[in-house]
Order: C-alpha cells, then sequence, then structure tokens
C-alpha cells in the first residue's frame, strides 16, 4: 500500500468512529449530556470534551513530530509520564512512577503487538486515569462541544495533508504507557479511543437515572 494509501485508510477509520461517537449524542438534551452516574462518573458531555482534548494532545505530538523530521523525513519524541500522566485505575500513581514497577509496565507495553494494543485501548477491558491536561468540562453546551470538535479535526486533518505522500511510520513517539506509536499508529489510537468512548456513553445512557426524554 502506498503512504498515501496508508494514511487515506487511517483517515476513513478515524472519521467513522467519530460520526458514531458524535451520533450517539445526537439530540440529547442538556440535562442529559450532563447527567453523571455518580460523583466520580464523567457525564456524556465531559466524555465528548475529554475526546477533544486528547486529539488535540495528539495533534500537538504529530506537528511537532513533522516540524522536527521535515528535512530528514523522520523523527522521535520521548513523552514521559511527567508531561503526560496517564495512570492505571488499580495503580495508585506514587507506586506506578517507581522504576521497579514503571519499567517492566513499560516493557511489557512495547512488546504488545499494535493490533493488540488497539483491541485494548478500544475497548475499557483497563481501567485508566486521564491525565490532568485531558481532564474534561461539565456544563459545555452541546453546540460548543460541536464546534470544538469540528475545529480539532479540521486541524489534524490539515496538517495530514500537507505530508500525504510521506512515510509516517518514520514519525513517531513513545510514552510509558501507551507504548510506541508512528503517525499512522497515533491515528489508529485515536479512533481506538473514540470507540472506547462511544462505549462508555452507552453506559451512561442505560443508567437507571438516566433522564428521559
Amino acid at each position: 500500500m502506498t503512504n498515501q494509501g496508508q494514511l487515506q485508510k487511517a483517515l476513513r477509520r478515524i472519521n467513522r468512529e467519530r460520526t458514531a461517537l458524535l451520533g450517539k449524542a445526537d439530540g440529547l438534551s442538556r440535562q442529559q449530556l450532563e447527567f453523571q452516574p455518580s460523583r466520580s462518573s464523567w457525564s456524556i458531555g465531559q466524555v465528548l470534551h475529554h475526546v477533544g482534548l486528547v486529539e488535540q494532545v495528539q495533534h500537538g505530538y504529530m506537528k511537532e513530530l513533522l516540524e522536527k523530521g521535515g528535512k530528514s523525513r523522520q523523527a522521535t519524541r520521548k513523552v514521559g509520564l511527567d508531561e503526560l500522566p496517564l495512570g492505571i485505575q488499580f495503580i495508585p500513581d506514587s507506586v506506578l512512577r517507581f522504576p521497579l514497577v514503571l519499567a517492566p509496565v513499560a516493557l511489557m507495553t512495547n512488546w504488545i503487538p499494535q493490533f493488540i494494543q488497539s483491541i485494548m485501548f478500544s475497548v475499557p477491558l483497563v481501567k485508566t486515569k486521564a491525565a490532568p491536561i485531558l481532564y474534561p468540562d461539565n456544563g459545555i453546551p452541546h453546540r460548543e462541544l460541536l464546534k470544538f470538535l469540528e475545529e480539532v479535526r479540521d486541524s489534524t486533518l490539515k496538517i495530514l495533508e500537507q505530508v500525504k505522500d510521506w512515510d509516517l511510520s518514520k514519525f513517531s513517539w513513545r510514552h510509558p504507557l501507551i507504548g510506541e506509536k508512528n503517525i499512522y499508529g497515533a491515528l489508529e489510537l485515536l479512533a481506538g479511543h473514540d470507540q472506547r468512548h462511544g462505549i462508555q456513553i452507552d453506559s451512561i445512557k442505560k443508567h437507571r437515572d438516566f433522564p428521559k426524554s
């Protein structure tokens, strides 16, 4: 498959998953968008805001990599836990940051095949904790959420359109919990992230106290 063909395949998936995600929130009232099943649970509006924040961060990494490797057509970047402090829900942050714990987790993550990583990320088998910069706001009107998501996606597509003939597998970043992702893998991650949170939205809508239409 050509570089352009591989990119188009990845873009089709992220757009398909985004359409499916937004469809799950279509027609909901503000009360339904802001409903939280518990104090520690996100509302559907928060889920949508979080999805946009994650893509915004991913877009930033892609843009930085492409600018860094513009001449050589390749670049790598390490993203540490201090920069993107994600977590695993059942492991305290203080324990996870301990080298004897983090090193084996990072090693295991990097050895898991990409397609298995995608499945694990798409289906919420392992509960994760969002980094503070990815924590969403509640109470954002639906129209503003849609505008935010559209603007972030437009920015992602714009930068990728400029490099559609490049071999984007040569641009990658590595995180101890997410593993190493080239740009194609990062787009796969975005699609899986939308799918994961689509499942979360379905769960919220099935809650016994979810407001009626």
